[in-house]
């Protein structure tokens, strides 16, 4: 059975990079209130957790990929 993806179909990986960066520097800045602080961070490890499910996908991908080809 295929892996289905947890991700939407309009979401992209390095959008998610870019966004992620932006959100660190803004955390780094100290210029948002605690609750501001805490949203953002867990907005962060949900996209840092999307990134990983994505990259782990791709993995597998690669991985059935090379295992095709080492087979005669």
């Amino acid at each position: 059975m295929p892996r289905r993806s947890a991700s939407p179909p309009d979401w992209s990986y390095e959008a998610t990079i870019a966004q992620l960066e932006a959100t660190i520097a803004h955390l780094e800045s100290g210029q948002l209130s605690l609750t501001e602080t805490l949203s953002q961070f867990q907005q962060a490890v949900t996209a840092l957790q999307q990134c990983e499910t994505f990259l782990q996908e791709k993995q597998h991908q690669v991985d059935v990929l090379i295992e095709t080809l080492r087979d005669p």
